[in-house]
């Protein structure tokens, strides 16, 4: 009986529109989501995608000795993509020139992920192509055919075998981002790698293997792999290479994390205002209900219908326009990159699903509890009932809903905390500001017939409800805010951590007779370039005698024995200095001294990273040398700069104990081709390393997330102009009531416009104001913790916060009262009734 009574009085309520604003609520809600998170997961996808083709796989493993053949098995059986890599070195031989070659042994599947880059002549345009040499050619890096003075078609001999030169390898998607080994690289065939007859029992071979699959498949055969792993070997992703990529890659997806988190916030304010002022229009129908013999228990059941179905709806309604706008969104996107981006999956549909179910449930639990409790008195005291309007616990259930939602989609707590403490901040400000303003406003004694009299009597006589109001309004002011901030100036502080006249190139093995002439080289032609540094390898082994832990799987979020000391697990490029090195600042201790004990000074990163502290004495292991020396000093280095660093920087008394060679950086133009092509050919030993491409890949992901933040600052607006549509129609009953009383008492159109006018204007002047100030503080913070930027403050924010706010909810509040303020008393009183 009481289902056919409930959707009876569902089918009406739809056709006069008491459904409309909860229903909106919460397809703004699942909306928000789902397009928020399907873009921002789209754009990572892609960041992710393209940031592996610099790994030539999805996950490479890494080892010093051969493989176990049953991990290829494994992999196979499992659908997963494999390539196989061999490194070694090899005297290469042609036209009477001898010269050690670094070569690369791959597959006929290698790249798994990106492509070669090649060229057909040496004066050859480049171009890209995923393929690997044919058995029987080898491709040579530009450098060798200067040394060996060759031709594309040429033959040369590597080990035993002669290969035929069909390729300038110009670049590989794997190739390292530094690495001592220059550019004399060959690449050939898995198959040749006997004919060399250059690997022999004892000789120095690297192994990799290469896979590519979704992260579901990676993810089960790595907790396969992971029990079968040495000691030696490295399981790695994208998110392992100790690089300015990983970091960008990390850093992008920060960015993105944030946009989505403002939108879950800006949609659970719209459903958690909405579900209130539902339920208080209900107030005057169930007192109804009650009076006419309804019980609690039907109509509870009636109005717990009613949410579900209307929860139903909104979440169909919320997916569809969610799914559009995101495909357009994406379509826009794709064609500023130049790029296809992936799909997304199911994730942004469970998402918005399950956020939209308990935003439809928390927000609307309170309220619904407080309408069963609507006395039946009510139909002749109309103010029954009105006290449960404000309520402590539903405010403290919808802020822990809200921290739930943000946790949920987050999965950080560190950031939902900081977003959290912002917002309750603004919440606790506001409540201050607003009841210091309205008690002040009492005793400014403005004349009784001013706009501004009539404005603030309105505020003191709604004084919780614009607290409400205010809140709101600020919250969607703060996200706008942080979002123009987070696009034009925490981008802008990434984009310029790397300076335009950056080193692009790398020069190294660089034999010291060399150096002065490669100098007088770079000053003849006007390239600016670095200092000389000598360099050699070696890995730090010990702390104070204590060997270090063997290295984890950062792709795969595992963690290090805990009862072990954690190292950095991997070779070094070290040197020794005179003097500190531009750019350096001491932090602790003291550069060196002259003293006779080796010392050495370490980069704070690596400091805090291994727990060191002055005067600990640290092994390294230098080929099969050990060394021991005191920590001197601890140093704060940009590495953003792109110029030559270290993380370990020994004192020169370290000088001609190893051999080394040295390397320099420069930044390269078009126009310096020409003299870095007759110095390659002058000096064969040397070896060039470009970076540009991956300078580009990083400001590649910074244009993507600029863009992505875009899409959400456009939502962010939408959404906030619905949250205060949402407030402001909460009121307008209200609104009416003001309204045919002045009228009744005298006042004309123009003072009545005024005045709301006015009132919208200090609403959002106060709100903007509030949401600057706080915005500002917790950019402050997240700048420092989770963007490792130096932080800085945005005096713009604190005029324009106030400006846009007063600016924004004046506009939209007014239009949504003007058509009520231009109806006559007597149809103002017919919509009252």
């Amino acid at each position: 009986m009481w289902v056919k009574l409930a959707l009876k009085l569902f089918s009406r309520e739809l056709r006069r529109g008491e459904l409309n604003i909860i229903l909106a609520a919460i397809a703004l809600a699942v909306l928000t989501v789902f397009s928020l998170s399907s873009v921002t997961e789209r754009i990572r996808l892609n960041i992710e995608q393209k940031s592996a083709d610099f790994i030539a796989a999805d996950r490479r493993l890494s080892s010093n000795h051969e493989f176990d053949p049953t991990l290829l098995e494994m992999a196979e059986q499992q659908g997963i993509s494999t390539a196989q890599q061999m490194f070694f070195d090899s005297m290469l031989f042609a036209n009477d020139e001898l010269v050690l070659g670094s070569i690369k042994a791959v597959t006929e599947q290698y790249p798994l992920r990106g492509q070669m880059k090649l060229k057909d002549t040496l004066d050859a345009v480049p171009y890209e192509l995923r393929a690997a040499p044919a058995q029987g050619e080898a491709w040579l890096s530009e450098s060798l055919f200067y040394t060996l003075q060759l031709q594309v078609g040429d033959m040369v001999e590597i080990g035993a075998g002669h290969f035929k030169v069909s390729k300038v390898l110009v670049a590989e998607p794997d190739a390292p981002f530094f690495s001592l080994a220059g550019d004399k690289r060959v690449l050939i065939n898995y198959q040749d790698i006997a004919l060399t007859q250059a690997v022999q029992p004892g000789s120095r071979v690297f192994y990799r293997l290469l896979f590519s699959a979704s992260e579901q498949q990676l993810t089960e055969y790595y907790q396969w792999l992971k029990p079968r792993l040495k000691e030696n070997q490295n399981w790695q992703g994208i998110k392992d290479r100790q690089s300015p990529l990983g970091e960008n890659l990390a850093r992008s997806e920060r960015f993105l994390l944030l946009a989505g988190l403002f939108g879950i916030m800006l949609a659970a304010v719209a459903m958690a205002v909405s579900a209130k002022r539902y339920c208080e229009r209900q107030y005057d129908p169930v007192a109804m209900m009650k009076t006419l013999g309804g019980s609690r228990a039907t109509i509870r059941n009636i109005f717990v219908l009613h949410l579900g179905l209307v929860t139903s709806v909104a979440v169909a309604v919320g997916l569809l326009c969610g799914y559009v706008l995101q495909d357009i969104g994406v379509s826009y996107l794709a064609k500023l990159m130049g790029a296809e981006l992936p799909v997304s999956g199911v994730k942004p549909w469970l998402l918005a699903v399950s956020i939209g179910a308990v935003c439809a449930l928390m927000f609307s639990l309170k309220p619904l509890l407080d309408l069963f409790d609507i006395p039946p008195l009510r139909v002749l005291r109309r103010n029954l009932g009105d006290t449960l309007a404000l309520s402590r616990i539903h405010l403290a259930l919808s802020i822990s809903t809200i921290f739930a939602l943000m946790w949920l989609f987050s999965g950080d707590i560190k950031t939902t905390g900081i977003l959290f403490a912002a917002t309750a901040l603004v919440i606790a400000v506001l409540f201050l500001v607003a009841r210091v303003i309205f008690k002040v406003s009492r005793q400014l004694g403005l004349s009784p017939g001013s706009s501004w009299s009539l404005a603030i009597a309105t505020l003191q006589k709604r004084a919780n409800a614009n607290a409400v109001q205010l809140i709101s309004f600020a919250l969607a002011i703060k996200l706008m805010l942080f979002l123009v901030v987070l696009k034009n100036d925490l981008i802008s502080d990434w984009q310029m951590s790397v300076p335009a006249d950056a080193p692009n190139a790398f020069f190294i093995n660089i034999n010291e007779p060399a150096v002065a002439a490669i100098g007088e080289e770079f000053k003849r032609a006007n390239i600016k370039h670095e200092a000389f540094y000598p360099v050699f390898l070696g890995r730090v082994n010990a702390l104070n005698g204590e060997l270090f832990a063997r290295r984890a799987s950062l792709q795969e979020g595992e963690e290090v024995d805990s009862e072990a000391r954690e190292g950095i697990g991997r070779e070094l490029n070290l040197t020794w200095q005179a003097d500190l090195p531009e750019g350096n600042e001491i932090l602790e201790g003291q550069w060196f001294a002259d003293s006779e004990e080796l010392e050495v000074s370490v980069s704070k990163d690596a400091a805090e990273r291994l727990e060191l502290k002055l005067g600990d004495t640290l092994s390294f292991l230098v080929g099969t040398q050990t060394i021991d020396a005191k920590v001197s000093s601890i140093r704060k280095v940009n590495w953003d700069s792109l110029k030559p660093n270290f993380v370990m920087i020994f004192s020169p008394n370290l000088a001609g104990q190893f051999p080394v060679t040295y390397f320099t950086a420069a930044h390269l133009t078009e126009q310096d081709i020409p003299t870095i092509s007759r110095l390659m050919q002058q000096h064969p030993t040397i070896s060039m390393i470009d970076i540009k491409s991956r300078l580009e890949q990083a400001q590649s992901m910074i244009d993507q997330v600029s863009l992505a933040i875009s899409f959400v600052l456009a939502i962010v607006l939408v959404s906030g102009a619905l949250v205060l549509i949402s407030q402001v129609q909460a009121s307008l009953a209200e609104r009416m009531q003001e309204m045919v009383i002045l009228r009744t008492l005298g006042a004309k159109g123009r003072l009545i416009k005024l005045a709301t006018l006015y009132e919208f204007l200090m609403l959002g002047g106060i709100a903007g104001m509030v949401a600057a100030l706080v915005s500002d503080i917790t950019l402050f913070v997240l700048q420092r913790q989770l963007f490792q930027l130096e932080g800085t403050f945005h005096p713009y924010v604190w005029l324009l916060g106030p400006a846009v706010g007063a600016m924004f909810v004046a506009s939209i509040g007014y239009l949504l009262v003007a058509r009520t303020m231009r109806q006559n008393t007597q149809n103002l009183l017919r919509s009252l009734a």
